[in-house]
């Protein structure tokens, strides 16, 4: 009975656990998880990017964004993140930058004991780029003497994002894997173009450790690598590899704060398209 007990304890710590929020993505490194039924989740996010002139001085852009999702059922999750960006150095009031939707649709769940209890979640996810920041040739700003740019965060063009994501939680760690595949469009090349010269593959993965679990306070530690894998030398994103670590903390089941900071580990061969580092941070709240 106590065996039993203790099993039903660990798998609705894994169930509740996989109910519970990823860690934040960068770069759209995501994850599997679909959060709980009818709950809307509001985040005010701030990135700081570090980025380099062609003269190599190194600039800042803060982006503010909002972003939301909602749960319509266990098995789908919508979403949406509308960036507002400054290059901390310029003259500039900033610009709105490209929308970006979210969706995930869960196609697996199972539940398997190895040397622990586990879940195992996979999921598809659709994500489009909405055309409503400012194109490259418009996203260049004086900073001195030299030219800063907003360009690849705005690009002003539409982006269509393939992706798969696994990830198996356990009851004190999670781990997730995720591939995809992004059609970048241009002002010569529609969504979804033959042309793949812009494209690129990314590949990511995400470890977490539960440090403790309860109603009141979760908090976890993670440690997150993506890589941009470009098609060409044309590709919207070039010489990208992230490797970041950070804490979540979710208070009360409806306030989550993150904070996270990952370092570029290639060295630059286009500086229009390159980020040396990034700050990451973010307040939730869940209604």
């Amino acid at each position: 009975m106590s065996h039993l007990r203790n099993t039903i304890i660990t798998l609705s710590l894994i169930l509740s656990l996989g109910k519970s929020y990823g860690t934040p993505v960068f770069f759209k490194n995501h994850n599997a998880v679909i959060g709980e039924k009818d709950k809307f989740n509001l985040f005010l996010k701030t990135e700081i990017y570090e980025r380099y002139s062609i003269n190599v001085t190194n600039y800042n852009i803060l982006e503010f964004s909002m972003v939301g999702t909602y749960n319509p059922n266990n098995y789908v999750e919508v979403g949406f993140k509308i960036p507002y960006l400054k290059i901390l150095q310029a003259n500039d009031n900033g610009i709105i930058g490209d929308i970006l939707l979210y969706s995930k649709f869960l196609i697996v769940e199972e539940i398997f004991s190895f040397f622990d209890s586990f879940l195992l979640q996979d999921s598809i996810i659709l994500n489009i780029s909405l055309s409503t920041g400012v194109k490259k040739e418009d996203s260049y700003r004086n900073i001195n003497f030299e030219k800063g740019l907003y360009f690849p965060l705005s690009s002003g063009y539409t982006d269509i994002e393939f992706g798969n994501a696994l990830s198996l939680i356990g009851s004190f760690f999670a781990l997730s894997l995720y591939s995809s595949f992004v059609s970048v469009s241009s002002k010569t090349e529609p969504p979804l173009a033959f042309n793949t010269e812009n494209d690129n593959f990314n590949i990511g993965t995400t470890f977490e450790l539960f440090i403790l679990y309860s109603k009141s306070l979760t908090i976890k530690l993670f440690i997150e690598s993506t890589a941009y894998l470009p098609i060409s030398n044309k590709s919207k994103y070039i010489n990208l590899w992230f490797n970041g670590i950070g804490a979540w903390t979710k208070l009360f089941e409806r306030i989550i704060l993150s904070f996270g900071y990952y370092k570029n580990f290639l060295d630059p061969t286009d500086f229009e398209k390159y980020y040396s580092s990034t700050i990451s941070c973010y307040l939730g709240i869940r209604f």
